[in-house]
């Protein structure tokens, strides 16, 4: 680990919590999809590029973000579990 003297509480400052700003997205992903298959069948397929290319685009953002919020999650647990290992040589498991 490149941070040896890094603790749990200030390792991120402001850490990615996708849970409920992944759920809207999701929404919005599905409701600009749905848009644009109905664009497609109407007949205007240049509405519904668009509307499938930004239902798209939404996603490859969720993804994105998906994998920083892992990165965190495995950092932080890196660091939480080297944290318990030192608490625990120096005060005993029991």
């Amino acid at each position: 680990m490149k941070h040896k003297n890094m603790c749990y509480d200030n390792r991120y400052k402001y850490k990615l919590n996708m849970l409920e700003p992944g759920l809207i997205m999701m929404k919005l992903m599905g409701i600009v999809f749905v848009t644009g298959i109905l664009f497609w069948a109407a007949g205007w397929h240049w509405l519904s590029s668009i509307a499938l290319f930004l239902a798209g685009a939404v996603f490859a953002v969720l993804l994105i973000l998906l994998a920083i919020e892992a990165h965190q999650d495995k950092v932080l647990n890196d660091i939480a579990m080297r944290e318990n290992n030192e608490w625990e040589k120096k005060y005993g498991s029991g």
